[in-house]
């Protein structure tokens, strides 16, 4: 078998790959991006993407259904659940063939296969029943990750994963889902406001474990007051078929019936195929990199998801540029994880920026601003939630931010910016931000920090006359 010479191989179109592909093709380099499923990866094709296009809906029909608050009046409101899935599949099929033809203008050569190290430069990669030989002079990996199913088995049909729960023709009136992480209360979120009565239980104190618990507690007030039962604490030690789908008995004893169970409890890297001992690349549950995304061979770095770690997708992305640039022998880069965002886009929407308040343990200090002090929130009907600023007391640098309610995930990037750029609360606070607009509430809460926040004044203001 004849073996080719390229520049550099990516395995794994998902945005991490692609971000890295079309670094190297735009610097030069003759780059292969080999994908095994389709291009775009879990992200496009069976993660944010089609879940995202589900959460659209999923707010529209709870706008709809409290039309009547701003005096209008609608009858009825049906989730025609084909119609929502297709929608989602063209959105899918759409991004899928931009990317197809982005990565075609600018040169990288995409390759349908499954890749697996044969020597440290050399790949073999299969598809449907041929090989093909690739001599990479440097190489990124970007498999992935699939979801896992504990002590029990995905079969797709009634105990299922992300994936099946996806592709499912019909909605279940019913969802059990194990697992109260992202994943997990993103579909909550979902099917709850599409009808279906949705069980959500997590092992852990609180849902989203990893996450502000004053954020979390907004979140599961707002669950528990659309109908969704929320079980924290709690461990399923059986799940069985029933007559009516699945059944889940807790270690309590308690037992829980739904037609459908989706299993969200985590993701593990994809690396069987990999053969990395081939290639002599460490690993353990995932790749094993250093500062700079690179393995034990220095010729290759691992990014996203199959380096075990935070699964975010625009991190990912991130990495993957970086990751080139470090193998090119650019000045070697690493990424601050603090400065990275976490969006949750359930409704409402969770977004948080830099380390906890919980993990600064007293050293910065927190301000609290809410929405329903804004007038564009009354206007909007979006009064819920907050944003916590937490602000270093020396410095006065904003080191993170903590936002629950509309539209977080676009709020948040404020805080980003903030934090990056090394700005103080009080610069955050002379920014001027258009009123009546939801992004006040981001001014307002620097503006706390120092007692000067307008609302806040007023009211103030008003209780001392009183």
């Amino acid at each position: 078998m004849s073996v080719e010479a390229i520049d550099l191989a990516v395995i794994g179109s998902g945005p991490g790959g692609i971000a890295g592909a079309l670094a190297a093709a735009r610097r030069g380099l003759s780059v292969c991006l080999i994908e095994r499923e389709r291009v775009g990866g879990v992200c496009l094709n069976v993660g944010c993407i089609p879940t995202k296009a589900l959460l659209s809906v999923s707010h529209l029909a709870r706008r709809i259904r409290q039309a009547d608050r701003l005096g209008i009046r609608v009858r009825g409101c049906e989730i025609d659940y084909p119609a929502v899935t297709a929608r989602s599949a063209r959105i899918v099929t759409t991004l899928r063939q931009g990317l197809t033809d982005l990565l075609q203008r600018e040169g990288v050569e995409l390759v349908e296969g499954t890749a697996a190290f044969a020597q440290p430069h050399q790949l073999a990669i299969a598809h449907q029943g041929r090989s093909r030989a690739l001599h990479a002079q440097r190489i990124v990996v970007a498999a992935g990750a699939r979801p896992v199913s504990g002590p029990w088995a995905f079969d797709e049909g009634y105990l299922l994963s992300y994936r099946g729960l996806l592709a499912l023709k019909a909605q279940p009136s019913s969802l059990l889902i194990i697992g109260g992480g992202v994943i997990g209360c993103e579909f909550a979120s979902v099917f709850s406001a599409f009808g279906s009565r949705v069980t959500l239980i997590e092992q852990q104190p609180q849902l989203l474990p990893a996450e502000d618990p004053d954020a979390v507690r907004w979140l599961t007030r707002r669950f528990q007051a659309e109908g969704i039962t929320v079980l924290t604490g709690a461990t399923v030690s059986r799940l069985e078929r029933a007559a009516g789908g699945v059944a889940a008995t807790l270690a309590d004893g308690t037992r829980h019936e739904a037609e459908r169970c989706l299993i969200a409890i985590g993701q593990q890297p994809t690396l069987e195929a990999l053969q990395l001992d081939a290639a002599g690349i460490a690993h353990g549950r995932g790749v094993q990199v250093d500062a700079f995304l690179r393995t034990s061979q220095p010729h290759v770095a691992a990014i996203g998801d199959c380096v075990e770690g935070h699964g975010l997708a625009h991190w990912a992305s991130a990495e993957g540029a970086l990751a080139v640039r470090n193998l090119l022998g650019d000045p070697p880069g690493s990424l601050e994880p603090s400065s990275v965002p976490r969006c949750i886009f359930t409704d409402p929407e969770i977004a948080h920026v830099g380390p906890l308040e919980s993990e600064l343990e007293g050293a910065a200090r927190a301000s609290r601003f809410s929405f329903g002090a804004l007038g564009k929130s009354h206007c909007d009907e979006e009064t819920e939630g907050f944003v916590k600023l937490l602000v270093d007391p020396s410095t006065e640098r904003v080191r993170g931010a903590t936002i629950v309610g509309a539209n977080a995930s676009g709020l948040i990037h404020y805080a980003v910016l903030a934090l990056h750029q090394g700005l103080t609360a009080r610069q955050l606070a002379g920014t001027i931000t258009a009123h009546p607009t939801m992004p006040e509430v981001i001014t307002e809460a620097a503006a706390s920090v120092y007692g000067e926040s307008l609302v806040v004044a007023s009211r103030q203001r008003r209780q001392a006359a009183v």
